[in-house]
């Protein structure tokens, strides 16, 4: 048997029940249903290819989610990480193998990506987004931070004000302080159970702090909006307009749940793409966080030469990044399809869990990423409130570690509006979700 052999079935389909009724329904394409307990519950079929039931053990790897987090706050049992936004699964068999191969060499000279990495950037856009990625402006960057980074230096050199929306990527606030820049906060509208934008509120800002760019995440950290195009060309607009340059983190865009669909913002219109920068990674896609891969790109070359003359990184990633990226693009499209229908359902058993077993939660199906925007106002109410000096969010935080054992990130984290809010990350097994919300249920109905 071949190494490749080996690792397909190590890999493939561990669930013996899902095995044997892999053939047939990939025949025919019949759905295979979940196990008995996810019925009912919001789920409607599992992984037609991969097993993501699986209950994949990442303790005592080292990494920030299961072992950070646990360290973090012993001596209480964090039994559910629900907090930072890497996933649970096994990774796509074909990555493992791509690496593999490469270790197996033994010799680590001087190494460029492989040969065929950039197009396989290009095709994944367009088979699946129609969208045209040009090939010659695509630049690597450790990730879709220090890609922004980059972006801001090269074209805020008189540090104006940054606008971005909150509810907002917290990951914003940082790279925007760590250029010495401050942010102008758009606060979002709710408005029946969808975030929507105050336009008009976006163009005064613009003015009167002289804005120059605008940080746009699509689909949007933490609120799961994916922006129609109308939308995102009413924001181009009033950016177009003032001079200001759209900044898209679209780092999500393979997160997006059955009843939405992502939009790129380059695809919008030439005027569109000619005064922005896009930002993916397969980092989120494919869980390669510790591989530090990321790209941007944007249709005007004069753009991209500026960022490159104002000091970008040589745009060289590690070898071992590239190689894994690569596989992913190349081999990962079942998977990540596999992945969307999974956390689609994971996303409709929280909204029905919370509507009928935890009404102190509000949730409703998000469009994109995998990620919930939970409110847990009723929560912090029951609670008694923060103390003077304590956010909201810590005291919920704190409150769901020590009682039920499960982290979710404060709201307070992404904006001043997201007070009583906390993220909650769907990447993760039925059971293991299943498992955070039965605790939390027993915390909040123990006050």
């Amino acid at each position: 048997m071949t190494e490749k052999s080996k690792l397909n079935r190590r890999f493939f389909m561990k669930s013996a029940g899902a095995t044997a009724l892999l053939g047939s329904a990939i025949g025919s394409g019949v759905a295979i249903p979940f196990s008995a307990s996810a019925k009912g519950m919001g789920h409607t079929s599992m992984s037609v290819a991969y097993d993501l039931n699986e209950d994949f053990n990442r303790i005592g790897s080292g990494d920030a989610k299961w072992d950070g987090i646990r360290k973090a706050n012993r001596p209480h049992d964090v039994k559910f990480p629900m907090g930072v936004a890497d996933m649970d699964f096994r990774t796509l068999p074909h990555i493992t193998e791509a690496l593999q191969k490469r270790l197996n060499h033994q010799n680590w000279g001087y190494e460029g990506p492989p040969a065929d990495y950039l197009d396989n950037i290009v095709a994944w856009n367009k088979t699946r987004y129609d969208q045209g990625v040009p090939k010659g402006n695509i630049v690597n960057c450790i990730g879709v931070l220090d890609g922004v980074l980059s972006i801001l230096r090269s074209f805020n050199p008189g540090g104006a004000k940054v606008l971005i929306h909150t509810p907002g990527y917290s990951g914003f606030f940082s790279v925007i302080h760590s250029a010495q820049f401050m942010e102008v906060e758009n606060p979002l509208k709710l408005v029946d159970g969808r975030y929507e934008v105050d336009y008009d509120l976006m163009a005064e800002q613009i003015d009167a702090d002289d804005i120059k760019v605008f940080l746009l995440c699509n689909p949007q950290n933490p609120t799961g909006n994916c922006w129609t195009a109308d939308e995102m060309k009413k924001m181009g607009d009033i950016c177009n307009s003032r001079g200001v340059l759209v900044v898209a983190d679209e780092i999500h865009c393979d997160f997006v749940n059955k009843h939405s669909k992502y939009i790129p913002y380059a695809s919008l219109g030439e005027e569109y793409a000619m005064n922005s920068f896009t930002l993916k990674s397969t980092s989120k896609s494919f869980n390669l966080a510790a591989h530090r891969t990321g790209y941007m790109f944007t249709d005007n070359t004069e753009y991209m030469d500026k960022v490159k003359s104002e000091g970008h990184q040589r745009g060289l990633l590690h070898t071992m990044g590239t190689i894994a990226a690569n596989a992913a693009y190349k081999h990962g499209a079942q998977y990540m399809d596999d992945m969307r229908s999974y956390i689609d359902g994971n996303s409709h058993f929280l909204e029905k869990f919370c509507a009928e077993n935890m009404k102190d939660v509000k949730y409703k199906v998000h469009e994109g990423t995998y990620l919930a925007w939970l409110d847990c106002s009723a929560v912090a109410k029951k609670l008694g409130g923060a103390e003077e000096g304590q956010r909201v969010g810590d005291l919920l935080k704190a409150f769901f570690i020590e009682k039920a054992g499960v982290n979710v990130n404060p709201g307070e984290n992404y904006g001043k509006n997201g007070v009583g809010y906390m993220r909650m990350n769907l990447g993760t097994t039925h059971a293991k979700l299943h498992g955070a919300l039965n605790a939390m249920k027993t915390a909040i109905d123990a006050l």
